[in-house]
C-alpha cells in the first residue's frame, strides 16, 4: 500500500465524519425546531453542540491529507482542487460565522429564560438557516467538483449554483409554525 492510497482513505474517512456530523446536526436542528419544552430544546441543542465539534477537526483532516494528495500527484492550479479548497472555506465560513453565532445565542437564551418568544424566533433564524442548508449543497458540490475533476468555469458554476440552491432551499425554515417544525413535532410524538 502506498502512502498515496493511505492518504485518500483518511481523506474519504474525514468526509464520512463531515457529512455524517451535518446529517446529525441537520436532525437534530429539526427536531430543535419543533420542541415542546425547554428541556427537550437544550437536549436537542446540547447534542448540536457535540457534533459539531467534528467539523475543525474533519476540515483539517481534509485539508492535509488534500495537500499531501495534491503535492505528489496533481496541481495547486487544477480548477478542481482550488474550487474543493474555496468550497471547504466557505464551508467553514458559513459554520463558524452564519450558524456558530446564533446558535451561541439561542443556547444562552434557552439556558437563561427557556423556549422563550426571543428562543422561538432563533430557531426561525434567515441567516442560520440558510447557512445551514448552504452548507448542505455546498458539500455535496465540492464532492462533485472533487470527483468529475471538471474545468474552471463548471467549478464555479457548481459553487455558485450550491450557494443559491442552499438560500432558495432554506426559505420554508423562515417561517415560525412551518410545516417542518410542524412535522418534528408530529414526529416526535409517535417515538
Amino acid at each position: 500500500m502506498s502512502t498515496y492510497s493511505l492518504m485518500l482513505f483518511l481523506h474519504l474517512v474525514f468526509l464520512v465524519a463531515a457529512v455524517a456530523a451535518a446529517a446529525l446536526a441537520g436532525f437534530a436542528a429539526l427536531r430543535l425546531r419543533g420542541a415542546g419544552s425547554s428541556a427537550e430544546a437544550t437536549a436537542w441543542g446540547d447534542l448540536i453542540r457535540r457534533v459539531v465539534a467534528v467539523f475543525p477537526l474533519s476540515s483539517f483532516g481534509l485539508i492535509g491529507t488534500g495537500a499531501y494528495m495534491t503535492s505528489e500527484a496533481w496541481s495547486w492550479s487544477a480548477p478542481w482542487i482550488i474550487a474543493g479548497l474555496a468550497g471547504l472555506f466557505m464551508i467553514m465560513l458559513l459554520g463558524g460565522a452564519g450558524e456558530g453565532m446564533r446558535a451561541r445565542a439561542l443556547s444562552a437564551e434557552l439556558r437563561a429564560v427557556g423556549l422563550s418568544r426571543r428562543a422561538r424566533r432563533l430557531l426561525c433564524d434567515p441567516i442560520a438557516w440558510s447557512a445551514k442548508v448552504a452548507t448542505w449543497t455546498l458539500m455535496l458540490a465540492v464532492i462533485f467538483v472533487m470527483t468529475t475533476k471538471p474545468r474552471s468555469i463548471i467549478c464555479a458554476t457548481v459553487l455558485a449554483v450550491a450557494l443559491v440552491c442552499g438560500v432558495l432551499g432554506a426559505v420554508p425554515f423562515w417561517a415560525k409554525g412551518s410545516r417542518f417544525a410542524a412535522s418534528t413535532r408530529s414526529g416526535s410524538d409517535l417515538a
